[in-house]
């Protein structure tokens, strides 16, 4: 079962990650697939960037979400990346996957209100700005694509 938080971050340091994301300043790295369980034949693609793998800080950006990551009272970040789901003519469900298979936590953060959706096994989740989820990232689960904005902003945490 997931745990939904809303109003997760004070407003001020809220806009502040939100300007960053949606900014020019952030730079975005496209993803071929989505995950490892999307067909080749299947045209649909993302953008990440990659705050924080291999037991090290990957870009230069990491400290300004440490408040927010230091909220979730970790023990060890496993991976922190930000992704950016364009916008599709068709609510699209993503293949569901698993993040890693070996026991660990997850965290969901939203960045922007839209029509998306995080599918769990028990319960859909809209996305909704400023909102987060805590869940277990073992279990299948999809991401999804949004028809009524640009693109869904968002947050996944990996740690222990």
């Amino acid at each position: 079962m997931a745990k939904i938080i809303d109003n997760f971050l004070d407003n001020d340091y809220f806009l502040r990650l939100n300007n960053l994301v949606t900014s020019y300043d952030l730079p975005w790295y496209f993803q071929n697939d989505v995950n490892d369980e999307q067909s080749k034949d299947d045209l649909y693609f993302y953008f990440t960037h990659i705050l924080y793998s291999n037991n090290q800080p990957n870009s230069e950006f990491f400290t300004l979400f440490e408040p927010l990551l230091n909220k979730m009272n970790y023990e060890k970040l496993i991976r922190v990346k930000l992704n950016l789901y364009p916008r599709t003519e068709k609510l699209r469900i993503n293949p569901p996957h698993i993040d890693n298979p070996d026991e660990h936590k997850g965290f969901l953060f939203y960045f922007n209100t839209c029509d998306s959706k995080t599918v769990l096994k028990d319960m859909h989740i809209d996305c909704v700005a400023n909102r987060a989820v805590y869940f277990n990232p073992t279990i299948p689960h999809a991401s999804s694509s949004c028809t009524n904005v640009k693109a869904r902003f968002s947050l996944n945490v990996n740690y222990e």
